[in-house]
């Protein structure tokens, strides 16, 4: 069965709901009446000559999904505007009435054209609700905390349904204050990137994120339950070691629970908390 036929048609009861991972840092939150996407990244646009034409960013597998074939898709959720996260020709291939949620600073960068009505943006710190669910977004620093016009840009997403916190973090290093903004809440699962950033990737024009050491002393400081490292497996000139994230991690708590996810894998029956 296809990836995009278990989403769609996967039976969901009310107090569950599935997490499936599209690479990169994308993913499918399919809930009993709700499905809704974050990042995700479904076509070439980054290489293709008729997109980005980036001849050093290739994926390194096909996309799990044909972006035109999807059909039940009720919100996505774009953690900033650069296109492995906020991609174009994906979201704009969609055949539904789904919402974007993002900032106004990634919408305005992007070649996406929605209607008003279909368009939430975010704002740091603040809640929206999507047929019971919580979305609070964060800022997050990738390397800035705003924009050209003072506008906070790239974001870091809590979603909140039935007693259960997920955390994606997008693109981002630490900053001051994040961790007293997210020492408020237990996570149940922590998305977050590995990818690090140095001086090569930065002179091609390639920021970067957190380290794998610097994730690993951020999340020991934290309540979380598992933690899903991401961002390093598809194009292979920007990536991080896995291996050595959960070498930093068991340094400093040994029992920390890991995910690490292929895509087109699946965290299957979780259960929400509340009834």
């Amino acid at each position: 069965m296809s990836l995009l036929k278990q989403i769609e048609c996967k039976d969901i009861q009310n107090n569950q709901m599935c997490i499936y991972f599209l690479g990169q840092s994308g993913y499918v939150l399919k809930f009993k009446e709700l499905i809704i996407y974050i990042d995700p990244y479904l076509t070439d646009y980054i290489e293709n000559p008729l997109g980005l034409n980036d001849n050093k960013m290739f994926r390194s597998f096909r996309s799990p999904i044909d972006p035109e074939s999807i059909s039940k898709c009720d919100a996505i959720i774009c953690t900033h505007s650069h296109v492995d996260h906020m991609d174009p020709w994906t979201i704009n291939k969609i055949n539904s009435d789904y919402k974007l949620f993002s900032s106004i600073g990634a919408y305005e960068k992007s070649d996406i054209n929605l209607p008003q009505s279909r368009i939430t943006f975010l704002h740091p710190e603040k809640t929206y609700k999507i047929r019971g669910i919580n979305i609070v977004s964060f800022p997050a620093a990738h390397y800035d905390l705003i924009d050209e016009f003072g506008r906070p840009d790239c974001l870091s997403i809590l979603i909140q349904w039935n007693g259960i916190n997920l955390f994606f973090w997008g693109d981002g290093i630490r900053y001051d204050g994040q961790y007293e903004l997210l020492s408020k809440y237990s996570f149940e699962y922590f998305f977050a990137p590995i990818n690090g950033r140095d001086k090569k990737r930065e002179n091609e024009g390639i920021i970067g994120n957190i380290k794998e050491n610097e994730l690993a002393e951020f999340c020991s400081k934290l309540s979380i339950k598992n933690i899903i490292p991401n961002h390093y497996d598809m194009f292979i000139n920007n990536t991080g070691s896995i291996d050595l994230f959960k070498k930093e991690i068991y340094k400093r708590n040994p029992e920390q629970s890991i995910i690490s996810m292929n895509c087109g894998d699946n965290i299957s029956n979780i259960r929400g908390y509340n009834n």
